[in-house]
């Protein structure tokens, strides 16, 4: 059974070494990728999390990378692994839009990068739709309050240009740590379309009929066509006036 923290000197040694080239391995490019992670200052890899690649724990999967834990000195990061497989080169676009993002104080904050790997602040906690699903009676107001913070996110985002990408389809890009949602995963982000971040997570929210169920078990949702209506005057003029619309329609 693999240990949980592999130290860099020996990660080569043992299968969490599938996850540096992942889904291609070779020696040579295991290596490299290597002297990149010391040049970053990683000194471990650690295998926790939710998701599971080849029987191995990361904090995630996707098309483009994997996402574990490392250690630099005290500190415990999340780091993101680009695939071999990836329809990019590398992670430099990624790492300028979370930079943007992290400048209006939205997403995990970026710590460093190479062309491989994304170094970040670790954002532990539970996937919005779970967290949901753990409120009951009383907590009404924590709710409210959390979606509010959400939108207000999204709002920042869409003012400074920065389209998130994934917010329509969101139940792994928010994370709620200490009653705080964090939106993460930047990697569809991009400034060359219409910004849409305020008009999807608001769908997803209120209309997807998942988390809408679920909102519903603690608080009353939205009509949906009034909701509908001012999602279309957002779009049409993306001001504050009608920002604060919608926050009054879905009763935040």
């Amino acid at each position: 059974m693999e240990e949980a923290e592999i130290p860099l000197d020996r990660l080569l040694e043992g299968r969490a070494s599938l996850l540096l080239c992942y889904p291609r391995f070779t020696g040579e490019e295991a290596e490299r990728r290597l002297e990149e992670l010391r040049g970053l200052g990683v000194e471990a890899i650690i295998l926790e999390g939710r998701h599971e690649v080849e029987g191995l724990k990361v904090l995630g999967k996707g098309h483009v990378s994997i996402a574990v834990e490392a250690r630099v000195g005290d500190e415990v990061y999340a780091l993101k692994i680009r695939r071999t497989d990836a329809d990019r080169e590398s992670f430099r676009d990624e790492a300028e839009k979370l930079r943007m993002a992290n400048d209006v104080g939205v997403g995990p904050r970026l710590v460093r990068h190479t062309d491989n790997f994304l170094l970040m602040e670790l954002i532990k906690g539970e996937y919005l739709p779970d967290w949901i699903e753990t409120l009951g009676p009383g907590d009404e107001e924590l709710l409210r309050s959390v979606l509010k913070s959400l939108l207000e996110k999204a709002r920042k985002l869409d003012e400074i240009g920065l389209d998130h990408g994934e917010l329509s389809r969101a139940h792994r890009h928010i994370i709620v740590s200490g009653g705080e949602p964090r939106l993460i995963d930047f990697e569809s982000a991009s400034t060359d379309r219409r910004v849409s971040n305020i008009t999807s997570l608001t769908q997803y929210l209120f209309i997807n009929r998942r988390i809408r169920r679920l909102i519903s078990r603690v608080i009353e949702p939205p009509e949906i066509q009034p909701l509908i209506e001012a999602l279309k005057q957002y779009k049409r003029e993306p001001g504050d006036e009608n920002y604060r619309r919608i926050l009054e329609v879905c009763g935040l």
